[in-house]
């Protein structure tokens, strides 16, 4: 599917970006009815199922110590984010298309020099968050292949436990239980198998985070541009009763695409937070364990601490953005001069204010609104958590 209006220069530099690194797992929703593009979801799809699943055995079975079943447990958890994020993307991707084409729309026909101006500093906002987040993904993978690639090579900084038998060759994933002993041949199809898993897990929870932002950012640019042209109305000598209702058309625009968004997002934003607490209490836990004795391991894991409060707070901030935004346009219709206005335009005023003055918010499978006092709960609830598995620990 391709959009029917041609991209210019500004919709390229926004949208651009996440076609490449979307369109790796068929991801990109203009993409989504190619039948190559269906073929890449389900080969990423399979292999986050082959993560979860193997990692999944590797708990249960505990063959190795708890530093190698809390690491398999981790990158399970992780692989059911990623996972859940593809299956979500082929039940909400028409909600997606909208959204997509609307980004496309509104930079086609940009009604003013402000209104572009305002556009491009979300976007660039949008952009700037999407490449924080694949930068921190790289970082994590290095992180992830290093003890791999220096497994056999002495390091001051690198103290690695042999706790497997030496006949074991290291793996990226803690999955030893699994595989067993194997032949060079099994051993190279292994590896090669979980680089191809740690790849997609990387680029599905960036890209699809780093998309969402850049979605939600449009919108929260829109709103904006509303509350600009209520407070031009100031300056507008010949406003009538046709460009109310140009205006009023608009909000209601925006109060849809800001529902599509709403539905889009919200599972994703659901399993996000729950395997989210977890994995920051066991991430914190192990970062206690290997504070004393690895200081690489404890490296690693504050950098997937480090990607998991920033992965949350993207959200929050997201939705905290478009919560004020949206709030935003009761004050900026109630500050016009709508004392000027004829008596018919004033009766249809109260109506606009009192649906504005509802705040959009962006929920967690419509039980928990995103904002910036959800992410505090979360901080307390999973120091919480981490402060019950210290105790347990040193008991």
């Amino acid at each position: 599917m391709k959009s029917s209006v041609k991209w210019n220069t500004d919709t390229a530099h926004v949208l651009t970006l996440y076609k490449y690194v979307l369109g790796i797992l068929g991801l990109w929703v203009l993409a989504e009815k190619t039948i190559f593009s269906r073929i890449r979801w389900f080969i990423s799809t399979i292999l986050e199922m082959s993560t979860t699943v193997t990692l999944s055995l590797e708990v249960i079975r505990h063959c190795h110590d708890h530093e190698d079943t809390l690491d398999a447990f981790l990158f399970a958890s992780s692989s059911v984010i990623s996972m859940s994020k593809l299956l979500l993307h082929r039940i909400n991707w028409r909600h997606k298309l909208i959204l997509v084409e609307a980004i496309i729309h509104d930079w086609t026909f940009a009604e003013s020099r402000r209104s572009r101006d305002i556009m491009l500093e979300y976007a660039r906002r949008g952009r700037r968050i999407s490449l924080v987040l694949l930068y921190l993904g790289c970082t994590s993978v290095v992180f992830l292949f290093a003890p791999f690639a220096f497994a056999n090579v002495d390091l001051p900084w690198i103290i690695e436990k042999q706790v497997y038998n030496k006949s074991e060759m290291k793996l990226l994933l803690a999955a030893y239980c699994v595989f067993g002993n194997y032949t060079p041949f099994t051993y190279a199809f292994v590896v090669i198998l979980q680089a191809l898993q740690i790849l997609v897990n990387c680029i599905s929870q960036c890209g699809n985070d780093g998309f969402f932002f850049t979605l939600t950012m449009h919108v929260c640019g829109q709103f904006e541009i509303l509350q600009m042209n209520f407070a031009e109305i100031n300056n507008d000598k010949s406003f009538s009763r046709y460009k109310l209702g140009i205006l009023l058309k608009k909000h209601c625009r925006l109060i849809f695409l800001a529902r599509y968004l709403q539905k889009a997002f919200s599972l994703v934003i659901l399993s996000q937070l729950l395997m989210s607490v977890i994995l920051l209490c066991v991430e914190g836990f192990l970062l206690i364990l290997t504070l004393m004795h690895d200081t690489f391991a404890a490296m690693k894991h504050v950098l997937f601490i480090v990607v998991l409060l920033v992965q949350l707070f993207l959200y929050c901030l997201a939705g905290q953005t478009l919560e004020l935004q949206s709030e935003r346009v009761a004050y900026s219709i109630y500050e016009s001069p709508w004392y000027n206005f004829d008596t018919n335009m004033m009766k249809d005023l109260p109506l606009m204010i009192l649906r504005a003055a509802i705040p959009h918010q962006l929920t967690a499978g419509k039980f928990v609104a995103i904002n910036f006092m959800s992410f505090k709960e979360i901080l307390k609830a999973s120091a919480s958590y981490l402060s019950v598995l210290r105790v347990m620990l040193e008991t």
